[in-house]
């Protein structure tokens, strides 16, 4: 029997879902959910995006849910690698905020839903059933926030005319990687990585590396114990 408040679901094929949260306390949570819905079956959990891809090659899900806290490189990376090596699976994401930057990016990354973590179990089951049958879900509170922007006088980001490549090397300057493990770390030569240094510096009208952290931790885009 399915619990109130949510769809009925006896009738409809089982969804296989792959779980990705760096808290197994979090997916131990969800998996709970998910099966007392009626049609849903996780097939694995991840700590990580690299271990859900790894995951997701042998498993095939339907749908990845995928936990984000804050602007996490590792999840909008992990999105664009499954659109590329698995576009069958449908990615949805639950954001621990509402930060403008998220669902853009998100989105540009092949994503398909978008939540924040205080949504509803209804929500949830709803989302992962909407992007299954192939169609686009971002939540109320997002969509709404989105609108506001959009209709305000609010200034926009700094951070949303930077590319995906650029915000990554922006990320990985604020968490104090020097310019040889950036290279690494994204397969770069170190010349390209501060060239890119350089135009996100200009693009954001900074000058040190000190001054891109506080810019960032100023629009949410990072926070001061981030949980990626």
């Amino acid at each position: 029997m399915a619990r109130p408040g949510t769809p009925h679901t006896s009738r409809s094929p089982s969804i296989r879902v792959l779980l990705v949260d760096d808290h197994a306390l979090v997916r131990a949570g969800i998996r709970r959910l998910l099966e007392d819905a009626g049609n849903f079956s996780v097939v694995e959990e991840a700590g990580s995006s690299q271990e859900a891809m790894q995951l997701a090659r042998r498993e095939r899900p339907d749908v990845v849910l995928m936990g984000m806290n804050g602007l996490c490189l590792a999840v909008l990376d992990g999105a664009r690698r499954f659109q590329r090596q698995l576009p069958a699976a449908k990615i949805v994401v639950m954001s621990i905020d509402a930060s403008m930057v998220i669902p853009d990016r998100l989105v540009q990354s092949g994503v398909q839903g978008c939540l924040t973590k205080n949504c509803t179990e209804a929500e949830l089951l709803e989302a992962l059933q909407a992007v299954h049958r192939g169609e686009r879900y971002i939540s109320l509170q997002l969509a709404r926030q989105l609108a506001d922007k959009r209709l305000s006088a609010t200034p926009r980001s700094p951070f949303e005319q930077l590319t995906h490549r650029e915000l990554q090397v922006a990320l990985l300057v604020t968490q104090g990687k020097n310019t040889a493990e950036i290279a690494r770390s994204l397969c770069l030569t170190g010349k390209t990585v501060n060239g890119y240094r350089n135009r996100i510096m200009e693009k954001l009208g900074v000058a040190t590396e000190v001054q891109l952290t506080h810019l960032a931790l100023r629009h949410g885009v990072i926070e001061l114990a981030c949980g990626c």
